[in-house]
């Protein structure tokens, strides 16, 4: 399968210092409401890296739930293999792209895990298939068939009818990413594009532009 001839110039804007916002959260806010705009699909879908126990890394995408002042809120079960990968090492580097707008956002930083009023309180607004779905699911264990799952998920239907309260699984919960750099990039006509990278400065950030 040959893809060399698929290419595509980039010219839907630019990202110049003159137009930056001092903090990387008003940026990527900016960035994210313009996006949501054009009410695409999981706009707010983000990929994040792991690395395992032997150091090899693991990617996948999830969804952002929350900007908070302090950084990214996603949830998934602290027993799956990525919870456990970041329990064991809180290093994480989430991507956003953008394809419409011709955009990205790489964020690099470590995590920590929300407290459980938080989680029980973000669980209690979530669809009652997808309650079910977590309690359910034992995430990333083996089973031995789709059969046995949904069999699983019936289960709990019946015992967890719509309309009661369906329990959180204890092992269920947010993690908040807290950021220790951002890095903005825009594409640009002739693959010169602009990469602006913000970093910690006393209590404020500074920024710089890479090479593309």
């Amino acid at each position: 399968m040959d893809l060399h001839n698929i290419r595509e110039d980039y010219k839907f804007d630019s990202l110049l210092e003159a137009n930056l916002l001092e903090n990387p959260f008003d940026q990527f806010k900016d960035w994210f409401e313009t996006y949501q705009l054009l009410r695409l699909k999981d706009a707010n879908a983000m990929a994040i890296a792991t690395v395992d126990a032997n150091n090899l890394p693991h990617n996948r995408i999830v969804l952002l739930k929350e900007v908070r002042e302090q950084g990214f809120v996603f949830f998934t079960n602290y027993a799956s293999d990525k919870g456990q990968q970041l329990l064991h090492n809180p290093n994480i580097s989430a991507l956003f792209f953008w394809r419409e707008q011709e955009r990205q956002v790489r964020i690099t930083g470590t995590v920590s895990k929300l407290d459980n009023k938080d989680n029980t309180s973000y669980f209690s607004t979530r669809p009652y298939l997808s309650q079910i779905g977590a309690a359910a699911s034992q995430q990333s264990q083996e089973i031995e068939d789709r059969i046995a799952l949904e069999a699983k998920f019936e289960a709990f239907q019946q015992q967890h009818p719509e309309g009661s309260d369906v329990p959180k699984p204890e092992s269920w919960g947010g993690f908040l990413i807290t950021p220790q750099s951002f890095e903005f990039w825009q594409g640009r006509s002739g693959r010169l594009h602009d990469r602006i990278i913000y970093s910690p400065e006393g209590q404020g950030w500074k920024t710089k532009r890479l090479q593309p």
